[in-house]
């Protein structure tokens, strides 16, 4: 499928990482099946659970943001674009890129910040695992700067066909 302004390496990227999501959220529904099974059999819990749960929930909520972007399956709200006129589509489209990439260049840079705290302070989750929140920051960043990326594309886009 070709989507203007998105290069093939970027939207096959995305498909990966929409995968990534679907067999993360297959992964958290076993452990939360097993975990209730052994409460029930065993009368313990396993280990961890919740902690190795929430850390996947981070990557599944996120993963899938570029993929959702490239085939426009976010909510999106037309009332005003739908109504504005080839010329004003164009301004609105640039308009849009323009916030987007401010916002983008100023919550990438914080997410940057935030996981280079993380690293330096060898941060760790709560739990009894004590596990390294690094890994879910890093996915945070990555999946935004994708869908930044995607989404700064198909606005540059739609902005050459509406002027």
């Amino acid at each position: 499928m070709s989507v203007p302004g998105v290069p093939r390496p970027l939207r096959v990227l995305a498909g990966g990482m929409h995968v990534v999501a679907g067999v993360l959220l297959l992964v958290i529904a076993v452990l939360t099946v097993a975990d209730v099974l052994s409460r029930t059999l065993r009368d313990t819990s396993i280990l961890g659970t919740a902690e190795i749960s929430a850390q996947l929930l981070v990557a599944v909520a996120f993963l899938g943001l570029a993929s959702a972007e490239l085939h426009g399956r976010h909510v999106t709200v037309g009332l005003l674009t739908d109504r504005l006129g080839r010329r004003g589509s164009a301004v609105a489209a640039g308009i849009r890129t323009v916030v987007l990439v401010l916002v983008g260049a100023v919550l990438l840079w914080g997410l940057m910040q935030v996981l280079l705290s993380s690293v330096d302070r060898g941060e760790t989750t709560n739990g009894i695992l004590r596990l390294a929140t690094w890994p879910a920051k890093t996915t945070l960043l990555l999946s935004f700067a994708l869908f930044f990326v995607v989404a700064i594309g198909r606005s540059v886009a739609e902005w050459k066909v509406t002027r």
